[in-house]
């Protein structure tokens, strides 16, 4: 799949994400959840790069393809920040529960905030890779 390309839902499914994210507390632990923390972690690793940078905001980053076409792909970010992999693990992919084909990273967001649903196993990895650059 192409970085550009988006996961594609349809009413049911954002009708399904609105009473997910919105109502359900049980997945409001779990999908809600996934969903902040993917954001909390872009944000952070954007003001790691203001500040090693000593830029005052994102509009003075020097290469507007981090924010334009690689603004939630987090494996970017952490490439452009150079954060060893002896810090964290290699960036996993994952896969939806239905449909199968293999996603990177940057599609979690979609998926949680479609409440589409991952493979489990999948998921868990990628929190757990989530959880990990957020330390």
């Amino acid at each position: 799949m192409q970085g550009s390309q988006k996961i594609q839902v349809g009413v049911s499914d954002l009708r399904q994400a609105f009473h997910t994210h919105f109502q359900s507390a049980e997945q409001i632990k779990q999908i809600s959840a996934y969903l902040l923390l993917f954001y909390a972690v872009e944000c952070g690793l954007k003001s790691i790069l203001l500040k090693r940078n000593q830029l005052r905001t994102t509009a003075l980053i020097p290469d507007p393809t981090l924010l334009y076409e690689s603004g939630h792909n987090l494996d970017r970010w952490v490439k452009e920040l150079k954060i060893s992999a002896s810090i964290i693990s290699q960036t996993p992919n994952f896969h939806l529960a239905q449909g199968g084909s293999t996603l990177n990273i940057e599609k979690a967001h979609q998926a949680w905030r479609y409440g589409i649903n991952i493979k489990p196993e999948d998921e868990k990895v990628l929190v757990e890779w989530l959880n990990s650059i957020s330390q």
